[in-house]
C-alpha cells in the first residue's frame, strides 16, 4: 500500500496517505464514520505480517497500555483490532505535526522556537508525563511505567493548540500489577541523542531517564540544537553518557540555566525527583517572568510553523 492508493479500504478505514513506517508497522492516515455518523480522521498502525513473536508482543503492549491511559496530555487509543491477516492501532490524529516539525519549521526561519512557547510545550509533555509514571491498573496498582523513547518526534501538537506525548510502543511496565494486567515487559530503546546517560551506557530505563529525555528536548527548543551530538553513534553515545552540557553563554538567564543544568545531570540523584516537580519548577518560571503562554497564541504559533489554520 501505498499513497497512491487514496481510496483502499481497510475494515471500516479508507485510507488516506501513508505517514510513516518503522520495523514493524506502517502509519496511515485514516478517515472512518464515528458513533454520531461524523467523518473523522484518524492515525492507523498496522503491523507488519510475518514478524517474529516478539514484535507481536511489543505491538500488543502498546495497544494494550493505551487502553488503560487516558489524559488530555497523552495520545488517545480510538480501537484496536484485526482486518484480515493484519493487527492494526487505531488512534486519535492530532491535527498539526509533531515537535520535530515544529522545530524544524523554526530552524528554515533561521531561529529558535519563542521560549514562551517552547515552556508551555514542555509544561504540557510534563503533564502528560506526571500521570504516565503514576498510572494504575484497573485495580488501583501502580504499573510503574516508563516511557524510554521521549523524544521531538514523539510530541505532538496542534493547530488547536494541543500537545500530546505518544508512540509508548517501547516503554516499559515492570511491576506484579503490570504483570497482572496483561503488559508484558517492554524493550528499553529510544534515539540516541535523547537517551539519558544510564541508557546509553545500556541500563534499564527509569522515570528518571525519562526526565533526562524531557531536559534533552528543553534543551533543544531553548538554545536550538541537541546538546548531544556526533556523526558516529559510538562517539555520540560515549558523549550522551558523560553528559557534559554546554549551554552558550548569555543566552539563557541563570536561573533557566540552572533548571536546564539539574534535568540533564548525570546522575539521576541529581535530578528532578518527579515530572511534577519539574514542571512546577517551570511553571514558576514562567510567572515570574511573565512568560505564560495562552492558548491562543500557542495556538497560533503551531499554526503559523504549519501552515494551517487554528
Amino acid at each position: 500500500m501505498s499513497q497512491s492508493f487514496k481510496s483502499f479500504r481497510f475494515g471500516q478505514y479508507r485510507f488516506l496517505g501513508k505517514i510513516g513506517e518503522g520495523g514493524m508497522a506502517e502509519i496511515y492516515r485514516a478517515e472512518a464514520v464515528d458513533e454520531r455518523g461524523e467523518l473523522h480522521t484518524v492515525v492507523l498502525k498496522l503491523l507488519k505480517p510475518n514478524l517474529p513473536p516478539a514484535a507481536v508482543e511489543q505491538f500488543d503492549f502498546e495497544a494494550d497500555l493505551m487502553g488503560l491511559l487516558e489524559h488530555p496530555n497523552l495520545v488517545r487509543r480510538l480501537e484496536v483490532g484485526q482486518a484480515g491477516a493484519r493487527r492494526f492501532l487505531a488512534m486519535e490524529d492530532v491535527f498539526g505535526g509533531d515537535l520535530a516539525s515544529l522545530i524544524a519549521a523554526a530552524r528554515r526561519a533561521d531561529s529558535c522556537v519563542p521560549q514562551r512557547v517552547a515552556l508551555r510545550v514542555v509544561v504540557e509533555v510534563l503533564h502528560g508525563l506526571a500521570y504516565f509514571h503514576q498510572a494504575r491498573s484497573a485495580g488501583g496498582e501502580p504499573l510503574e511505567l516508563v516511557h524510554s523513547d521521549i523524544s521531538p518526534d514523539n510530541i505532538f501538537v496542534s493547530a488547536h493548540g494541543e500537545v500530546k506525548l505518544g508512540d509508548f510502543g517501547i516503554s516499559t511496565a515492570r511491576s506484579p500489577a503490570a504483570a497482572e494486567s496483561g503488559l508484558p515487559e517492554g524493550v528499553t530503546a529510544g534515539k540516541v541523542s535523547y537517551l539519558s546517560p544510564e541508557q546509553a551506557a545500556g541500563d534499564p530505563a527509569t522515570p528518571s531517564s525519562d526526565l533526562f529525555s524531557v531536559g534533552v528536548v528543553l534543551y533543544e527548543l531553548l538554545v536550538g540544537h541537541r546538546p548531544f551530538e556526533a556523526l558516529d553513534t559510538d562517539e555520540l553515545l560515549n558523549r550522551v553518557y558523560q553528559a557534559k552540557v554546554k549551554i552558550p553563554r548569555g543566552l539563557l538567564d541563570k536561573e533557566l540555566t540552572r533548571t536546564l543544568r539539574r534535568a540533564l545531570a548525570r546522575s539521576p540523584k541529581d535530578r528532578f525527583r518527579s515530572a511534577g516537580e519539574l514542571c512546577g519548577e517551570l511553571v514558576r518560571y514562567q510567572l515570574d517572568h511573565g512568560l505564560q503562554c495562552p492558548a491562543q497564541a500557542l495556538r497560533e504559533h503551531i499554526a503559523g510553523a504549519f501552515g494551517v489554520l487554528a
